[in-house]
Order: structure tokens, then sequence, then C-alpha cells
């Protein structure tokens, strides 16, 4: 039987209970405040808000380098000498770090990169999806891993409603126009996954706490998701009252155990405080 071992970056916002449960490897991706260079995950995510609300900047989000994937493949092949190393890599689009694990993996035999296209939510969802894979499927070739990755990837959705614009228009996302008129019109944009970028999706007007309700009814209705895959991401700050209302709007649309995960310092510096995302792998799509 062959031992295998999913790598990933920190960008995937994997809960500690995903990664223990499949002993999933994390690759720190890096957050930039001033002077100073922080492994993703090293701090708490208040920090980067924070740290926006003192200075007026945006914290600089970089990749995972060749050196942390390095560290990560020496410490898996020293554990385990004969495993074969599935890393399913943050969106490469959005970032160096495919192209980092790629540098890395030169070095060394058995590691096995595939692009996930997602961030975040999208991301973990693919992960555990895999890893799942893995445990039901021991006997698959790593080659035939790649191939179901490859495969759900184009049936795996996120969205992501930011509760302000001021981070997206910081980030450059958002213009000062559409800022402007946003506020003026009380209109509420998401964020969707295409081919890897983060682009803009359907725009709703109203309340936060309408739109978050539209936008999670318009997710079940646009796509056939698999209720067992759908999960959850939330920037610190979300409110207890809109946890509840998304809690609900899944149980009405048959998901009888949401996965909550809190939203890294990567994906929050350009959601910003709030923001609520949520991801789910279109049903006969996600298992083989």
């Amino acid at each position: 039987m062959r031992k295998y071992v999913i790598t990933t970056e920190s960008g995937s916002d994997l809960s500690k209970e995903i990664i223990e449960r499949y002993n999933i490897q994390v690759i720190p991706m890096h957050v930039t405040m001033g002077d100073q260079t922080y492994p993703d995950g090293s701090f708490e995510v208040q920090k980067v808000f924070d740290f926006y609300e003192e200075t007026g900047t945006l914290p600089k989000t970089s990749g995972s380098t060749p050196h942390d994937n390095t560290e990560v493949f020496k410490k898996i092949f020293t554990q385990y000498p004969d495993a074969n190393i599935i890393h399913i890599a943050y969106s490469a689009v959005t970032t160096v770090s495919f192209n980092a694990a790629n540098i890395a993996a030169q070095d060394f035999e058995n590691v096995y990169l595939v692009d996930s296209k997602h961030v975040s939510a999208g991301a973990a969802a693919i992960v555990k999806a895999t890893a799942q894979f893995i445990e039901d499927n021991p006997n698959k070739s790593p080659e035939e891993i790649i191939a179901f990755v490859e495969e759900i990837r184009e049936h795996t959705h996120m969205v992501f409603l930011p509760k302000t614009l001021v981070y997206l228009r910081a980030g450059g996302r958002v213009s000062n126009l559409a800022f402007h008129g946003a506020n003026i019109l009380k209109i509420s944009p998401t964020i969707i996954l295409e081919n890897g970028y983060l682009i803009s999706g359907r725009k709703y007007r109203g309340s936060f706490d309408l739109s978050l309700k539209k936008m999670i009814n318009d997710f079940f209705e646009s796509y056939n998701i698999d209720p067992d895959t759908v999960i959850v991401v939330g920037a610190p700050d979300v409110d207890d009252n809109h946890k509840e209302v998304v809690y609900n709007l899944l149980k009405g649309n048959g998901v009888k155990e949401a996965r909550w995960l809190i939203a890294g310092a990567v994906i929050s510096s350009h959601g910003g405080p709030g923001a609520i995302g949520i991801a789910g792998i279109e049903k006969n799509n996600n298992k083989k």
C-alpha cells in the first residue's frame, strides 16, 4: 500500500480538525507589515486589520518560497522515506507559491504537484475531498490522484461577500468611483474564483444581512452542490447573528454539518473584517 502525504499552502485556510484528521502538512505563505515579514499563521489575523487602521496601508501578502517547500518536503521524507507527496497548490495565477513548490520538488523524488485553481475555502474543499479520496482508494497511483484533483477543481465553486469594500479598494480591486457608488446605493459585490482568478461576481442591493442570504441561496440555486462538501469561511469579527443566518440557510439547503473555517491573513487582507465565503463541489463530480 502506498503512503501518501498531502501538502498545501497556509492560504487554503484549513481547520486544525481537517489538518489533523488527514495528516496534511501546511507550507506557510507570508505577510509583510511595514518592514517586518511574518509566516502566515504565526500571528492573529486581527493584526492585519489593526495594521491597516493604524497606517492606512494594507499588509502585503506573498507566496511560499522554495526554501519553505524544501523544509516541509524534507520533514515528510525523514518521517516517511517511501512516501509520495501530493502537493495541492493555492491558485497558481495569484501567487508564486506553485512555482516555488515546483523548484523545490526538483530536489526530490515522488513529489507530485497540481494547481487547485482555488484559494481559501475553495482550496480547502479540494484538499479535503482529495484526502478522503486517497483514504478510500489507497492503491490509486499518484497520476490517478492528480487526475482526480484536476477533475473536481473544475466543479468546485467559491464565493465570498465582503462586509466592507475598504480593503478591496485599498488593494486596487475596487475603484474609488465604484466604492463610493456602492456605499451610496448600498450595493454589495461578491468575489468569485474563475480560472484561478479572484473576480467580481454578482452584486446585491440592500443590507449585508440581506445580501448574505441572497448570496447563499444563489450559490445553491446556481450549482448542484454536494452538501457534504460545503465549507464556510469567515474573517475575524463575523457577528454571531450572521453565523446563525448562514447555518440556518445551509440547513435549508440540505447541509447537515457545516464546516466553519477561520479566514487567514492572506484572504482577510483582501476581504476585510466580517467577510463570509462559501465553497462546495458539485454532485457526481467529486467521487470516482
